[in-house]
């Protein structure tokens, strides 16, 4: 009888302890999932678009004669730079040489006569109407000399303005009239970048703002410049705004006609939620993050998204500057898991990239 109770009591030891060690593994659960985290924190965030734009000469236009006319002299190289004022070609001229040649005798000749006739005048020898007749003349000569200057000059086509002459479009013994394109010139020490901007950013654009903008020729290389046009409507065909902006082009490297690639800063923002986008989770009830609280609990929080840049997204809603979420090793963690973590580095910066 001693030995069968002694049995039953150790026994009943034994399954004593056996259930205390299960009521304490189930009070402590399962393992804490490994994962990594960053800490919110506040940046700025620069919201830059892609456009596409057209290079195009600060002035350009095709030199014509002003009067018909036969080609005798191209001055101009093809391809060089002119400054305003130097002759490009000259028009045969002997014509209107002669012609001012004849308006000059009949102006001296009139002049004489007016001399003459004055001094009559002063003497009493001739009559006012013949002083009035004089003087008429003597302006009329003149008024003829100047008008054959003038179809002379007309002779001799100049550059409108500083720039690049292209290929000639005439040659020498070529017989023009005032619609015969001679040669183009390019104004080309800076261009002009026309571009468009869509509807939703209007409110950023204005006079002033700078551009950067690259080209096919030189993919390596950064050209920037500054709006100076800013159309006062928008394209109803297409509802975007019409801007234009001055690019520096002392080496001509730049060409008119070429397409570039230009970014603009439309909006910025401070104190902007930027997180990693792996951070982001996505359901039938929503995005969603694991922010961590009381310290290594999991929790689901639900977040709106704004702006996204190569490998972060803005949160606009249910996120504050300190919150810890969860970056790295979401796909392991539930509502209210317990995790271990890793602290990553914070995203602080969100103006080196372009959001979208």
């Amino acid at each position: 009888m001693i030995r069968s109770a002694c049995l039953t009591l150790v026994l009943g030891l034994t399954l004593s302890c056996g259930a205390g060690d299960d009521t304490a593994n189930a009070r402590q659960g399962p393992p804490p999932v490994s994962v990594e985290v960053v800490t919110v924190e506040p940046s700025v965030l620069r919201d830059r678009v892609d456009l596409v734009g057209q290079l195009e000469s600060d002035a350009s236009v095709i030199v014509k004669p002003e009067i018909a006319g036969i080609i005798d002299v191209i001055e101009f190289l093809e391809g060089e730079p002119v400054k305003k004022g130097d002759l490009l070609v000259l028009l045969r001229d002997q014509e209107q040489l002669a012609a001012l040649r004849e308006a000059e005798a009949k102006a001296n000749l009139a002049a004489d006569i007016f001399q003459r006739t004055q001094k009559l005048r002063k003497q009493h020898v001739s009559a006012d109407t013949e002083l009035s007749q004089a003087r008429s003349q003597y302006q009329v000569t003149n008024a003829a000399v100047e008008i054959a200057r003038v179809e002379l000059d007309r002779t001799r086509i100049l550059a409108p303005f500083d720039g690049v002459v292209g290929a000639r479009l005439v040659a020498p013994g070529e017989r023009v009239d005032d619609d015969t394109g001679l040669v183009q010139i390019d104004a080309i020490d800076r261009l002009q970048l026309v571009f468009a901007v869509p509807e939703i950013g209007v409110s950023a654009v204005r006079v002033g703002l700078p551009v950067t903008l690259t080209v096919t020729p030189y993919p390596d290389e950064r050209f920037t410049g500054t709006v100076f046009f800013v159309a006062p409507a928008l394209d109803p065909r297409n509802r975007q705004l019409l801007l234009k902006a001055w690019i520096p082009n002392p080496e001509h490297k730049l060409k008119p006609g070429l397409f570039a690639n230009l970014k603009i800063q439309i909006a910025e923002r401070e104190n902007a939620i930027v997180v990693p986008e792996t951070a982001i989770m996505y359901d039938q009830e929503g995005t969603f993050v694991w922010r961590v609280v009381d310290g290594a609990l999991a929790e689901r929080t639900a977040v709106e998204l704004g702006l996204r840049r190569p490998g972060n997204v803005e949160v606009i809603a249910g996120l504050s500057p300190g919150d810890r979420i969860v970056s790295a090793g979401t796909h392991k963690v539930t509502h209210g898991a317990r995790v271990s973590f890793e602290e990553s580095r914070a995203v602080t910066e969100a103006s080196g990239g372009d959001a979208t």
